[in-house]
């Protein structure tokens, strides 16, 4: 391999399909006896599949969220310094209506609580998100936190996720970590 870029490779390959088409219809799904056609399906956890939970946990809590500009990669790096001085803690995103409405200010300490746990994140209010939605960043650990899990219990919002075989996704095989039903307060400081 010459490292030189090849364009248009489908018009002497074909797709990487098993009609070497574009598959809209995948033969593949329907091989392996599912719905050969993208079909969307609610969540686990939100507003409309648990109206009831949605009681007792009104936000939708996204996860993963990552900084644009200072880049840790996953949980990695959280213990060098230039990156922590630019990035200090770990930030929740919040819309400025939502946390008012319980008494959050920018940079303020938050704990965001599933049934599966709590945890604490400091408060990043933006009008960029929907009211009705709070953003976690994925990954959080604190070097300087003595004990041997360095404060991952404490910070890192997978703590929160589902990782209940009968929420995956039959297809995929996948756990829902990216949207949950959440609730929000003001922390101790």
């Amino acid at each position: 391999m010459n490292g030189e870029m090849e364009y248009r490779k489908h018009e002497r390959r074909g797709f990487s399909t098993p009609s070497g088409k574009v598959e809209l219809s995948s033969t593949l799904m329907e091989t392996w006896g599912y719905d050969p056609l993208p079909d969307y399906h609610e969540v686990p956890e939100s507003p409309v599949s648990a109206p009831d939970m949605a009681q007792r946990y009104p936000y939708i809590l996204i996860t993963g969220a990552r900084s644009p500009v200072f880049v840790f990669f996953h949980s990695e790096h959280r213990m060098v310094p230039w990156l922590r001085e630019a990035h200090p803690d770990p930030l929740v995103e919040i819309h400025p209506e939502a946390a008012k409405s319980h008494g959050i200010e920018n940079g303020s300490w938050v704990c965001i609580e599933t049934p599966r746990g709590r945890i604490r994140q400091r408060a990043k209010l933006t009008a960029g998100i929907d009211p009705r939605v709070v953003a976690a960043e994925h990954g959080w650990w604190l070097p300087e936190v003595s004990t041997p899990g360095h404060g991952w219990d404490s910070y890192n919002v997978d703590l929160l996720t589902d990782n209940d075989p009968r929420t995956y996704d039959r297809a995929m095989g996948a756990t829902n970590l990216r949207v949950l039903m959440c609730r929000i307060c003001p922390a101790e400081e």
